[in-house]
C-alpha cells in the first residue's frame, strides 16, 4: 500500500506541474494577427553610423554573416499586404496595406541576441500609424508590376514601386528573370528600433527567389534603380550605399504574436 502511494504521489505531482506549465505556455503569447503578402527585399551595405540612429538601446548594427545577403547591414522591404487580419481573423481596416520598411540586422550588446530591428515604417494605411513598433509614418505607395509566365518557365517581369512620405520620394524599379522559389518556414523575434525592449513573434512561411546576390554571383536583374530622396534617410542614402542582394517573395504567410 505504501509502495502504491509512493508511485501515485509523483504521478499526481507530474499532472499538476504539467498543467501549470501548459497554462503558463498558453499565457506566454497573445495572438496579434496574420497577413498574406508578396514582397521585394533590397539588402544593402551602407554606412553603419548612419544606421545606428535608427536603432536604440543596446542594439548595434550587425551585418549579415552568411548567405546571399552576406555583408548587408540594412534592408529596404517593399510589402504588398494583400490580406491583413486581426487576431480574430477579421480584416484590419480595408484588409489591405502597402508598406516600405527599413530594417537592420542587430545584435544586443548585453545579451548577445541577434535579431532584425525595424527602424522605420512607411504605411499606406493611416490606421497602422504609428504601428506596434511606434515608428510608422503615413505614406502614399504605388506598386506596378508586369509578370510574364510562358508555358513552364519561371515568372519574370518588371517591378516599379513609388513611395511618397516624410517630405520626399523613394522609387524602386527593375526588370528580372525569375527562378524557382525556395520554400522555407521559420520563427523569429523582430524588435522595434524606437522601443528597444519591444518585440513581436513571427511564424512565417515563404517562397524566396534571390534574383541578385553579389556574394553568390547571381544577377538576373536589369535596369535596376533604387532612388531614396526622403530627407530623414539622407545620411543612409548618400550615394555610398551598395546593393548586396535583391529577393522576390512571391508568397509570404505570417502569424503574429505578442509575448
Amino acid at each position: 500500500m505504501m509502495l502504491s502511494m509512493a508511485f501515485r504521489v509523483p504521478l499526481v505531482l507530474a499532472v499538476i506541474v504539467g498543467g501549470i506549465l501548459t497554462a503558463s505556455l498558453t499565457r506566454a503569447e497573445t495572438p496579434a494577427g496574420s497577413n498574406v503578402d508578396t514582397r521585394v527585399i533590397v539588402s544593402l551595405q551602407v554606412r553603419p553610423e548612419a544606421l545606428q540612429q535608427w536603432i536604440s538601446g543596446a542594439w548595434q548594427v550587425n551585418p549579415v554573416a552568411a548567405g546571399p545577403s552576406k555583408g548587408a547591414n540594412a534592408s529596404v522591404v517593399f510589402v504588398d499586404q494583400q490580406l491583413w487580419l486581426d487576431a480574430d481573423g477579421k480584416p484590419m481596416a480595408t484588409g489591405i496595406n502597402r508598406i516600405m520598411a527599413l530594417t537592420v540586422p542587430g545584435k544586443h550588446g548585453g545579451t548577445g541576441e541577434t535579431a532584425s530591428v525595424v527602424g522605420r515604417i512607411y504605411s499606406a494605411e493611416p490606421s497602422y500609424v504609428p504601428s506596434p513598433y511606434k515608428n510608422a509614418v503615413s505614406a502614399t505607395i504605388r506598386r506596378e508590376r508586369m509578370i510574364k509566365e510562358p508555358n513552364l518557365e519561371p515568372a519574370s517581369g518588371r517591378e516599379l514601386w513609388t513611395v511618397r512620405a516624410a517630405g520626399g520620394t523613394a522609387e524602386l524599379q527593375f526588370d528580372y528573370q525569375g527562378g524557382l522559389p525556395s520554400r522555407s518556414k521559420g520563427e523569429a523575434k523582430v524588435y522595434s528600433g524606437a522601443e528597444p525592449t519591444f518585440f513581436r513573434i513571427y511564424r512565417w512561411e515563404q517562397g524566396a527567389d534571390v534574383v541578385k546576390s553579389v556574394p553568390d554571383g547571381i544577377d538576373r536583374v536589369q535596369n535596376f534603380k533604387l532612388s531614396v530622396a526622403i530627407p530623414e534617410l539622407a545620411k543612409i542614402f548618400d550615394g555610398s550605399e551598395r546593393v548586396v542582394s535583391v529577393t522576390m517573395l512571391p508568397w509570404y504567410l505570417r502569424q503574429v504574436s505578442l509575448p
